[in-house]
C-alpha cells in the first residue's frame, strides 16, 4: 500500500538516485557502489510499487501489518541517502581531483585469452547441466539435509565460479568484436545458464558482462539496453514458467539434462497460459521484497527485542573457509552459527521455514538498531568509494577482475552481508589467479624481434599512445 510513509520514502530515494547520477556522470554499470544503490532501491523502493500494483501475491506480506513497512521504509530510505550521499560527494571529489586517463586496449580482459576461459568454463557448465554443479540455493532449514548429488568439489566450485567465469568470457568478446556482439552474447549465456533453474543467475552472468565492457569504454546504447532487458527478462520468465509446469524438482540435485531440457521445452511452450502468466508476476513481486524481513527485526528492536551486535560477523568470517581445506565446518556447527539468516529469524522469531530476503541494510539494522544502520551505511559508502577510485584510476587485468568481483557483490545486495563475505572470496581466488596468469606471461611472452631488436609483449601494438601503462 501507498502510504504517506511509503511515498515520502521513496521520494526520498528517488533524490538520492537523482544526486548519485549527477555525481558519478551516469558512470551506472562501471561503478560498483551506483550498482548497490539501484539494486538496494529496487528492494526497498521499487518493490513498494510493485506490492500496490498487484496486492495479494505476495505470501511474505502475511507475516507484517502495514505500520511496521512504513516504519521501516522510511528509516531504511533515510539510510540509502546517507549512502548515496557519501558515495556521491567522495565520487565527486575523486573525479575533480584526477579524473581516469584514456582505456588502454592492450590492458585489462582484453589481455584474458579465451581458451583458457573456456577451458574453465566447460567442465563446470557440463557438470551443471548434469544437476551436480550449480544449483539452486537451499532455504537455511535444509541446509542440516544429506543430499548427495550437493556435494563435491564441483557443485562448490561451479556454484561461485561459473557465473563470474561466463560473463568474464562474455565481456571479453564485446571488448575485442564490439558492442554489435553483445546480444548474441547474451543469447548464448543465457541458453547455457536457464538449465541450472536458477534466474539470478541469468541476470548477473549479463549485467556483469555490461560492466566489463563497460570498464573497457565499450558502453551500450539505450536500444541495447531495452534489449537487454527483453532477453534477461525472456530467460527469467521461462524458469518461471518451467517451474509452474514442471516443478522446481526439475532443476534438482541429480537430475540430468535430458530432463531440464525437456521441461524447459515444455514451459516455453505454455508461456502463454494464465497459470503460467501468474506464476511469472507471483515471481517478480516477491522475490524482490527486500523489506519484510527488515521490517519484522525493526519492529522487534521498537519493542522488547534486542540487537544482535557483531556476533554473525565473527561466524560469517568463519565460513570463509573454503570447504576443501575444512570439510567438517558445516557438520560442526549449528544452523545459527553458519547462517546469519537463520541467527536473526531465531532471535527475533521468524520462521525457518522462509526463505527470506535479508538484504545488506536489511541485517545491517538488526547489528545496532537505527542509529547503527545510518553508521553503517555511512562506513559501506566510504569503502566502496575509496576501492573504486583505487580500482578505476587504471585498468589493468588484475583491477578490472577486482571490479568485476564488486559488481557481483552488488548484484548480490538482496542476500545480504554474509554472501557478499562468500563473494569476496571468489573476487580474492580470480584475482589472484589473474595475477599469477600476468606474471607468468611476462616472464615467458617477451620476445626480441629480429629486427629492430625491440622487446615486445601481447598487445603492445595494440596500446594507445600517451596512455597511462598497467601497474
Amino acid at each position: 500500500m501507498l502510504t504517506m510513509s511509503v511515498v515520502a520514502g521513496l521520494l526520498v530515494q528517488a533524490a538520492t538516485v537523482l544526486w548519485v547520477h549527477l555525481a558519478i556522470g551516469g558512470e551506472w554499470v562501471r561503478r560498483p557502489g551506483a550498482l548497490m544503490l539501484l539494486v538496494a532501491v529496487v528492494f526497498h523502493g521499487v518493490t513498494e510499487v510493485m506490492q500496490w500494483l498487484w496486492p495479494g501475491r505476495n505470501f511474505f506480506r502475511a507475516y507484517l501489518d502495514q505500520a511496521a513497512v512504513d516504519a521501516w521504509t522510511l528509516l531504511v530510505s533515510v539510510a540509502i541517502a546517507a549512502y548515496g550521499a557519501v558515495y556521491g560527494a567522495l565520487v565527486g571529489w575523486s573525479r575533480r581531483r584526477g579524473p581516469a586517463g584514456p582505456v588502454d586496449r592492450g590492458a585489462g580482459l582484453h589481455r584474458l585469452r579465451m581458451r583458457w576461459l573456456l577451458v574453465l568454463v566447460v567442465p563446470l557448465l557440463a557438470a551443471t547441466w548434469q544437476g551436480r554443479g550449480a544449483l539452486q540455493p537451499l532455504a537455511p532449514a535444509r541446509a542440516d539435509e544429506v543430499i548427495p548429488e550437493r556435494e563435491g568439489i564441483l557443485v562448490d566450485l561451479a556454484g561461485q565460479f561459473l557465473v563470474p567465469l561466463i560473463a568474464l568470457a562474455g565481456a571479453v568478446v564485446v571488448i575485442r568484436y564490439g558492442m554489435r556482439w553483445l546480444l548474441p552474447v547474451l543469447l548464448v549465456e543465457s541458453l547455457a545458464l536457464v538449465v541450472a533453474g536458477t534466474r539470478a543467475m541469468i541476470v548477473f552472468a549479463g549485467v556483469l558482462t555490461v560492466v566489463g565492457a563497460a570498464m573497457h569504454g565499450v558502453r551500450p546504447s539505450r536500444r541495447q539496453i531495452a534489449m537487454i532487458v527483453v532477453v534477461l527478462t525472456a530467460a527469467t520468465a521461462l524458469i518461471s514458467s518451467t517451474r509452474a509446469v514442471a516443478g522446481r524438482e526439475v532443476f534438482h540435485a541429480g537430475e540430468g539434462s535430458g530432463g531440464r531440457l525437456t521441461a524447459l521445452v515444455e514451459g516455453a511452450g505454455r508461456m502463454h497460459t494464465g497459470e503460467s502468466r501468474q506464476a511469472i508476476l507471483d515471481d517478480v513481486v516477491y522475490r524482490f521484497d527486500g523489506n519484510t524481513f527488515a521490517a519484522i527485526v525493526y519492529q522487534g528492536l521498537r519493542g522488547s527485542g534486542e540487537p544482535i551486535g557483531l556476533a554473525t560477523v565473527g561466524n560469517n568470517l568463519t565460513m570463509l573457509a573454503p570447504s576443501l581445506l575444512v570439510p567438517d565446518k558445516v557438520a560442526s556447527r549449528t544452523l545459527e552459527s553458519r547462517s546469519e539468516e537463520a541467527y536473526i529469524a531465531r532471535a527475533f522469531g521468524l520462521s525457518q521455514r522462509v526463505d527470506w530476503l535479508p538484504t545488506i541494510l536489511g541485517t545491517a539494522v538488526a547489528y545496532y538498531g537505527a542509529v547503527g544502520l545510518i553508521v553503517i551505511a555511512v562506513l559501506l559508502a566510504m569503502a566502496v568509494a575509496g576501492v573504486e577510485a583505487a580500482l578505476l584510476r587504471v585498468v589493468t587485468t588484475l583491477r578490472a577482475v577486482c571490479v568485476f568481483g564488486l559488481a557481483q557483490c552488488a548484484l548480490l545486495y538482496g542476500s545480504g552481508p554474509q554472501t557478499v563475505i562468500t563473494t569476496l572470496r571468489v573476487v580474492v581466488a580470480l584475482a589472484a589467479l589473474m595475477w599469477v596468469v600476468e606474471r607468468l606471461r611476462r616472464r615467458h611472452a617477451p620476445v626480441r624481434e629480429r629486427s629492430g631488436g625491440t622487446l615486445t609483449r601481447p598487445g603492445a601494438a595494440a596500446r594507445v599512445p600517451g596512455a597511462p601503462q598497467p601497474v
